[in-house]
């Protein structure tokens, strides 16, 4: 199925593709979308990464397919299913519209499910405006100038490459991800444990135990060449949150990211989070909300 750029350009209100996730700004015209779109199609068939995908940084290969025979695209609005085959399955339902009816995305979702055996469903619409009626998440950008970044203040908390600290302060990393696995360290650490290296790690410490974590760092080009600072992995323990750990720790990574010269990157917060209000107060461009029910 070939998009229209003409039925795309009413309804697409913040850059999210799916399966791909956020997009810069720049790159969502509605032309774009259905050229990457015809992308995604195409690595669905082949259960093959897109070259610009964040997810290849930990497999080549793609689980999370479009459900094309299932695509609902009118002038007014488009419907994108797609399944995702970790755990029991998931079909997520991605609405580009106005207004969206949530008692038929939910019933489709949910015929979706029992068709290709999914056990979860989720419906998931676009806003640029807040609201606290369902859960939402917030899609910011932030873009690299390559300006020389201040130190932090005195006595904010120290930074550094996990793999440069001492065995014994480095070891207590373990506990941490264990403690965070929420925040997707565990994974993060069964990887290193595997002997999989996905970029620095960055960490701060208090008493010789670490507190607060960020990473990996990595760096890729996006489809039209820019380069783009992946999401990271980002938490501190709770015991230690108020000292300044987390706005060291984000520092530090933008620092790292200058560095490199990465041009931009885009991440998501929930809305009334910790991450959300860090990002909102360093000055991230907000770009909007994606919306997800249960079906």
């Amino acid at each position: 199925m070939r998009l229209r750029a003409d039925w795309l350009n009413r309804v697409l209100n913040v850059p999210y593709v799916p399966i791909l996730g956020p997009a810069h700004p720049d790159q969502f015209t509605a032309e774009m979308f259905t050229d990457v779109f015809a992308d995604i199609v195409t690595a669905s068939r082949t259960s093959t990464a897109l070259p610009f995908d964040k997810d290849r940084r930990w497999s080549p290969r793609k689980t999370d397919t479009v459900l094309i025979d299932e695509i609902v695209h009118r002038p007014d609005h488009t419907i994108i299913p797609t399944l995702s085959r970790r755990g029991g399955g998931t079909i997520k339902t991605f609405y580009y519209g106005h207004t969206p009816n949530l008692n038929d995305l939910r019933a489709a979702t949910r015929h979706c499910c029992a068709t290709y055996g999914a056990a979860n469903g989720r419906v998931v619409w676009f806003d640029t405006a807040e609201a606290t009626d369902v859960d939402r998440t917030r899609v910011l950008l932030k873009e690299f100038t390559h300006d020389d970044q201040p130190d932090e203040p005195s006595g904010s908390p120290i930074v550094g490459e996990l793999d440069d600290y001492e065995p014994e302060t480095a070891a207590t990393f373990s506990d941490f991800a264990h403690a965070m696995a929420d925040h997707g360290f565990a994974y993060l650490h069964q990887r290193r444990n595997a002997g999989h290296h996905d970029g620095p790690v960055l960490v701060s410490q208090d008493n010789g135990v670490i507190a607060g974590a960020i990473g990996p760092l990595t760096i890729m080009p996006d489809r039209t060449g820019g380069r783009m600072l992946l999401p990271q992995y980002f938490g501190v323990l709770p015991e230690h949150r108020g000292g300044g750990h987390g706005r060291a720790l984000w520092h530090a990574a933008q620092r790292w990211g200058a560095r490199h010269h990465a041009d931009y990157q885009l991440l998501q917060a929930r809305v009334g989070a910790a991450s959300e209000r860090l990002f909102l107060s360093e000055g991230l461009r907000s770009l909007g909300f994606t919306a997800t029910v249960a079906a």
